[in-house]
């Protein structure tokens, strides 16, 4: 199980400002597709290409131009870059 943090209208799409996916590892731009799917209408507003991705240990990076793995376990938090801060 990964325990996703959604912050800004990402939380807006999906209607929760937290979500539970299964799984036991798969890549930080699984994780934001993932939680794409959960989001109701169209088009969520978000992609792999505009969302930050933090980790727990503080680790943050774009998840589209990396292979970083993230476990069940782990806490990740999902910014979208137009969040207010």
């Amino acid at each position: 199980m990964i325990k996703v943090r959604c912050l800004g209208h990402i939380s807006t799409s999906v209607g929760a400002g937290e979500v539970e996916l299964d799984g036991t590892s798969m890549l930080a731009a699984e994780v934001v597709d993932r939680v794409r799917g959960l989001a109701a209408g169209k088009d969520p507003g978000f992609t792999r290409f505009n969302t930050l991705v933090m980790l727990e240990e503080g680790e943050a990076f774009v998840p589209a131009g990396s292979d970083r793995q993230v476990r069940s376990g782990d806490r990740v938090v999902l910014i979208p870059f137009s969040h207010g801060g």
